[in-house]
């Protein structure tokens, strides 16, 4: 497996961990998923990765391929009914506060649902639908989410970093970018890619 050096957050391993092939189709689901690779060489109609993945070392895209980036986004940008994972270091009062946190479109709404510890002592990561945002007075936001059998209140300082994951296309996956790739294998033996994420 790829060791990402581009890669600043913990969050993305553990989508990688939790997405497995629950946003593939049934149809797709035969090739070993996700293929965190690096691009060496794109064009329109496929990719070739710098080193092979698990056996591949291309895949073929179209038209139905799903491309997704991230881009910066604020706190401001939060809303109810917005699905957010946050990574969180959980505090000596037993109060939750954000390290990072990145927005999903409605594309991506339910992906990894859930809290679960991570690798670090006394992190834990929180995929999960935002009930409620309260400000508080040093700039921050209360993030009150809740998700599949329960609740969680996100302390999000003003210096966190959020990102928010956006739909894209081919022309911003560019040569030495980290992608993961969930894929399938057609009937033609090739293997083609469905959903790309290329969210360093």
């Amino acid at each position: 497996m790829h060791n990402f050096a581009g890669v600043k957050s913990l969050l993305l391993a553990l989508i990688v961990g939790l997405l497995g092939v629950q946003i593939l189709p049934a149809a797709a689901q035969q090739v070993s998923v996700p293929i965190r690779a690096i691009i060496e060489t794109i064009d329109s109609n496929s990719i070739v990765f710098r080193d092979e993945v698990n056996g591949v070392a291309s895949v073929a895209l179209d038209s139905k391929t799903m491309i997704y980036t991230s881009e910066p986004s604020s706190l401001a940008d939060i809303s109810p009914g917005d699905f957010v994972a946050s990574a969180a270091v959980k505090q000596a009062d037993g109060k939750l506060h954000s390290t990072e946190l990145r927005i999903f479109p409605d594309a991506l709404h339910g992906m990894g649902e859930g809290q679960r510890p991570m690798k670090d002592p006394n992190t834990v990561m929180t995929n999960a639908t935002v009930a409620q945002v309260v400000g508080v007075p040093e700039g921050g936001r209360i993030l009150k989410v809740r998700y599949q059998n329960g609740t969680a209140e996100l302390i999000v300082d003003p210096q966190v970093p959020v990102t928010a994951v956006v739909w894209s296309d081919a022309s911003a996956l560019k040569p030495g970018m980290n992608v993961i790739v969930f894929a399938g294998k057609g009937p033609d033996g090739a293997v083609k890619a469905q959903t790309i994420l290329a969210i360093d």
